[in-house]
């Protein structure tokens, strides 16, 4: 190598290791190049010790990878003592749902991982499954976040931001974000897009992602949910058009490499799931209907 080429290499492993130091000194979330595969991107050469230590599913390379038959995406709403609402969790049992899956070795894992399971059939860790946490409630700060930072485990929260400020706030959002919480779009108004023209749908998702990238400086997010889980004939050719590269559902069941990726199924979570029903939608799809 000639003395220009070793003197440009130094120079380079010298700006990545400030770079890197000045981020993990000031307690600053990783560098953009860092981030993006938390939030929808490829990782690229930045998983350094301490990123894993905070975004322990940024390596693998320690985990058994399977190619499952398929993998529940769990479906959280509200966690609260709220009565006869299908839609809302206990917090004690919530609690007993994380520590169940930490204490019986399952391997939460980010939406980028669903994506390449689904649509390039990739190996994901043994024992997966996804957390999803819809609406965006307070208690989705309070109480998920930490608890979830506590056990290292991503999780995607899908929000609505022309209702941000009633329930989360951005600066809340963008703690969750810039700790490893995926934020991601639920239409900017929380509305059943299946009863809207293709105008109106467009809109919905279109302002979602624009307050994403205004507030939270997400201005790729790949992802989509369909508030109330409703849809008509044009809802998945718009979320394909709009840029997204999964849309998920409420439609009860497993997803499973091949799945339709903006069609995906979920597995409902709520107060009548205790522990032992909990286990039986963690390993089959042909679970009971509460």
């Amino acid at each position: 190598m000639k003395p220009f080429g070793i003197l440009l290499a130094i120079v380079s492993v010298v700006i990545a290791t400030v770079l890197t130091v000045v981020s993990y000194k000031t307690g600053e979330t990783p560098l953009e190049w860092g981030k993006s595969w938390i939030h929808g991107q490829s990782l690229g050469p930045t998983a350094t010790s301490q990123y894993t230590e905070t975004y322990p599913w940024l390596d693998r390379s320690d985990t058994k990878m399977i190619h499952p038959k398929g993998l529940p995406i769990l479906m959280y709403h509200k966690i609260g003592d709220d009565k006869d609402n299908d839609a809302v969790i206990r917090e004690d049992l919530f609690r007993q749902q994380m520590h169940y899956l930490k204490d019986h070795g399952y391997h939460p894992i980010t939406m980028e991982e669903l994506y390449d399971y689904v649509v390039n059939n990739k190996p994901v860790p043994e024992k997966p499954v996804v957390l999803t946490f819809d609406d965006g409630y307070a208690d989705t700060y309070t109480v998920v976040y930490p608890l979830l930072k506590e056990l290292g485990f991503p999780a995607t929260v899908f929000v609505n931001p022309g209702d941000v400020g009633t329930r989360l706030t951005w600066d809340q959002l963008k703690d969750m974000k810039d700790h490893g919480m995926t934020i991601s779009n639920h239409g900017y108004l929380h509305k059943a897009m299946g009863e809207m023209t293709e105008e109106q749908q467009r809109e919905n998702m279109e302002k979602g992602q624009e307050g994403l990238a205004q507030h939270l400086d997400l201005a790729d997010n790949k992802w989509f949910c369909f508030p109330y889980g409703s849809m008509n004939q044009t809802s998945e050719k718009l979320a394909k058009e709009e840029g997204f590269k999964l849309a998920l559902s409420m439609k009860s069941g497993w997803a499973h490499a091949g799945d339709d990726p903006f069609n995906l199924k979920r597995v409902w979570i709520g107060n009548a799931v205790d522990l032992k029903h909990f286990e039986e939608r963690l390993t089959t799809e042909h679970y009971s209907d509460l």
